[in-house]
């Protein structure tokens, strides 16, 4: 009778052990992970200065978390094709992306980066840096 019990009592945790795997599985494919990176704009200036994705993380938010700043933004795509930009960034023909109009504290902008390389951009428009604040997004 007791190892009739300890075999339920096994079954039993093997199942709910089944169930808690089969909920991480679901959970993991109806959770998306998000593949943008984030470059945010400080009275203080840029934070991370050089930015690391993978070549999968495809999109950077350039976001104007400063106090009062107007900003504009120019991304150095060199040689490697420039796929995307938002409304507010205008993809030039040198293959550069540029702002066409200041974004505004806690607004922002997106491009896109789909060749491995490393790419400059300037921020202009923050008080405390006058000549512009230079980074770089790095992709691997």
């Amino acid at each position: 009778m007791k190892e009739v019990s300890l075999r339920l009592a096994f079954a039993a945790f093997c199942v709910i052990a089944q169930l808690a795997l089969a909920e991480d599985a679901l959970s993991s494919l109806t959770t998306a992970e998000s593949h943008n990176k984030l470059i945010t704009i400080t009275d203080a200036g840029i934070e991370p200065k050089v930015l690391t994705m993978r070549k999968e993380d495809r999109i950077a938010f350039f976001l104007n978390n400063s106090s009062e700043s107007l900003i504009t933004i120019s991304v150095s795509f060199g040689n490697n094709a420039t796929h995307c930009a938002s409304e507010n960034l205008k993809i030039e023909d040198d293959g550069s992306v540029q702002s066409i109009r200041p974004i505004p504290p806690k607004d922002f902008a997106t491009t896109c980066f789909h060749d491995p390389g490393e790419y400059l951009f300037t921020v202009f428009g923050v008080k405390s840096a006058p000549q512009g604040i230079q980074g770089s997004i790095q992709v691997r």
